[in-house]
């Protein structure tokens, strides 16, 4: 059996041997832990440990694997670059129904143009204001043992993977996204069939997918 405390809170934490080197969670606080190779009492001096090994994280200027659970990066949705286009073509629309509204009056126009050119600036503005709230209704936060998925304005849910865990990473990009540089990001793992984390209209997925990846034991 391998002992070793947890970074967090110091309760002792006791595993099977063939666990050395994976991520524990601990049942006092929650935290994920990395077990080490072995019990501190059966190193000898050849016996290679944690702090030995290379850490692909630090080296990439990044917190360390080793240690403490501490945020890497949160990022939220994108509102305007991953939908460019349409983006474009709604603030179109608002200012012709802006211009209209104004015309119709100027001009002595029949009202009933009004009900053409104010429900179209109205609609584009609400469309906008809509997108703007869905960016932050999700945001996908990776920190140095896992990534966590998390969803809602007032009411709140969240789906986490731990990095040891994950079987696969699949980022999808159309070419306009990719031009754009978004996309969506699909995170699934060793225990699910299905994706767990699947989240969309994400700046520059594959740096996404390469920091997760310094994490996972490649």
């Amino acid at each position: 059996m391998i002992r070793f405390n947890c970074d967090k809170c110091e309760m002792e934490i006791e595993v099977e041997d063939d666990l050395a080197g994976t991520k524990h969670e601990c049942l006092g606080c929650g935290d994920i832990n990395r077990v080490p190779s072995g019990n501190p009492e059966t190193h000898d001096a050849n016996t290679p440990e944690d702090s030995k090994k290379v850490d692909r994280a630090e080296k990439a200027g990044f917190p360390s694997d080793f240690g403490a659970e501490v945020r890497v990066q949160i990022v939220r949705r994108c509102w305007f670059r991953s939908r460019a286009i349409k983006f474009a073509l709604v603030v179109l629309i608002i200012l012709l129904g802006l211009i209209g509204s104004i015309w119709v009056p100027v001009t002595d126009k029949s009202f009933f143009w009004l009900l053409l050119f104010v429900p179209m600036a109205l609609g584009g503005i609400g469309l906008i204001i809509w997108w703007w709230v869905d960016r932050l209704g999700a945001s996908l936060e990776i920190t140095t043992k896992r990534t966590i998925m998390h969803r809602g304005i007032l009411s709140k849910s969240s789906s986490e993977v731990v990095h040891d865990n994950i079987r696969n990473i699949q980022v999808t990009q159309s070419f306009l996204q990719r031009l754009m540089q978004v996309g969506e990001i699909g995170i699934s793992s060793s225990g699910q069939d299905g994706i767990e984390i699947q989240i969309n209209h994400l700046k520059d997925p594959d740096n996404l997918r390469k920091i997760i990846d310094l994490y996972r034991p490649l």
